[in-house]
This record gives C-alpha cells, structure tokens and sequence, in this order.
C-alpha cells in the first residue's frame, strides 16, 4: 500500500511540470513504473509575416511543415539554421520571399541539413538568392531564383550531397561588379561532394547558367537547360562552365541543352578531368558549342 502511495505522489509530481518533450512516469505493474520520453509531434504552420517565418524556422524541428502564404518581404537574411533527419525532414514550402527589403547580404543561407525547400520565388537579393553553406542533404524542388544582385542559387564551402530539381533561375544580374558574377546556378569554390542538378533551367543571366569554378568534387547535372546567359559587360556567358584552370575533377553532364549564350555552350575552363557531356547539345552560341572539353 504504501509502495502504491508512493507512486502516485511521484506521478502527480511529474506530472505537474510535464511538457511537451519531458520525462513522464509509466506504470508497468502496481509496484513498478519505468520513465518514457515523450517526444514533442512535429507541426505544420502557415506563416504570412517575416516575424512569424522566422520564429517557426528557428524553432523548426524534424518533420515540420512551413508553408509561406503570399508574399513575405524580407529585411534580413532568413537563415535555415536547424536539421532534420533522413527519416524526417523540415520542410518550407510556397509563396514569394522579396528580399528587396535586405540592405546586404544573402536571401536564404541554409546552414542546415535535411530540409525540402519546394514551391516557392526568392527574388531581389542584394547578393545570392538561396545559399548552401554547410550541411548537407538537403532537396530544392520547383523554386524560382529571380532578380537577384549575385547567383540566384549557390552551393559552396564544404556543403554536400544537396539535390536541386526542376529549379528556375533567372536574369540574376550584380550591377556592382557589371555582371561578373552572377550565375544561374553555382556550386563553386570549395563546396562537398554528392552535389547534383536535375531538370533545372538557367536563363538571361549575367554571367553563367552554370558555374563549377573551384568545385574540388564531381558535380552531377542531369537533363538542364541554358539559354541567353552572359550579359552586362562582364559576365563570361557560359552556358555550363566546368571547373577551372589546375583542376583534375570528372564533372558529368548528361543530356544536356546549352544555346544562344554569349560565349561557349559547355567550357571546361581549364580543369583537365575527364567531363562527360552524354547526350547534351545546343546551338547558337557566341563562340562554340564545346570549348575545352577533355
């Protein structure tokens, strides 16, 4: 009786300051109890202010739905800080962020791992629109990068195995530098390894649809599209530039189109590793269709 008195005095203890993630008592049989961790659901939020996106990315945990309605214009980087799991990603889906409102810096710096970036428009960065930074395994679907001062999407410093599909990026043009550096797509100057591009579309931007400038790991492009890229004066206007001078690295290229860009359609820019470019074409480029190719 009294053991029986006893359990019940710790049960309502416990249960007095229980919360969401806390240790709570289980009774096994009437002299016994064991104590079970109880994990926290994941959420789904919609959010429609730049105060409430942030709130719920910096609390956001494995499996988390955040769905952006409308259009939310940014005043600062929206930084993607936690991770999921590979079971269980966070997930950011939908609308427009205007990052017109940043006075410098980056759209979306995604620092993170395992989160689906899907369905949505980040435009008018005053540098890149959506950058990987660190992390890994992370998935971009049918996102939009438009109109932003640098790349509208970059992958680089050590972040890896991130898979970008059915991506548009466009008319990313950096006035400060006459156009010199904004690309479609970059994955570029030192970025991880397992990087891979899939039916993703560059078009109208400054300098390269593509840009592996630096990339020390093979980059897998599948089935992508540039068109009218290199504009501005500086821009280089490749459609893929692949790699660059004093690299060794195979970078892939498969079924690919590359046309009416300023200069070459697929330029290895001087990495002697072997790129294969099965299946890609194009025509109506500036200066050749391949261009140091080996």
């Amino acid at each position: 009786m009294k053991n029986n008195s006893l359990i019940i005095l710790l049960y309502l203890a416990l249960a007095s300051c229980q919360k969401n993630n806390s240790v709570s008592p289980v009774l096994t049989d009437e002299n016994h109890f064991s104590l079970a961790v109880v994990t926290a659901a994941a959420s789904s939020v919609t959010v429609n202010t730049e105060s409430a996106l942030k709130s719920a990315v910096s609390t956001a945990k494995a499996g988390d739905i955040i769905t952006i309605s409308g259009t939310i214009k940014l005043t600062s980087t929206l930084q993607l800080l936690n991770s999921g799991t590979s079971s269980s990603k966070i997930n950011l889906t939908g609308g427009v962020l205007d990052c017109s409102g940043i006075s410098s810096g980056w759209g979306v710096k995604c620092n993170g791992s395992y989160w689906n970036i899907t369905n949505m428009t980040i435009k008018n960065a005053p540098d890149c629109g959506l950058v990987f930074q660190y992390g890994g395994y992370n998935y971009v679907y049918n996102v939009t990068t438009s109109g932003n001062h640098d790349s509208g999407l970059q992958i680089y410093n050590q972040s890896h195995h991130n898979n970008i599909s059915y991506c548009n990026s466009n008319d990313n043009y950096d006035t400060q530098n006459g156009g010199e550096n904004a690309d479609g797509f970059a994955c570029k100057l030192s970025a991880g390894q397992g990087n891979k591009f899939d039916h993703c579309k560059a078009n109208h931007n400054s300098d390269d649809g593509w840009d592996l400038y630096g990339q020390p790991y093979t980059v897998t492009i599948t089935n992508c599209t540039a068109t009218n890229n290199g504009y501005g004066g500086n821009g280089d206007g490749n459609g893929f530039k692949l790699g660059s001078s004093g690299q060794n690295v195979a970078h892939t290229v498969t079924n690919c189109t590359s046309s009416y860009n300023m200069a070459s359609g697929y330029d290895g820019n001087g990495n002697t590793g072997h790129i294969t470019t099965t299946g890609s074409t194009g025509t109506g480029n500036g200066k050749t269709l391949f261009y140091r190719i080996y």
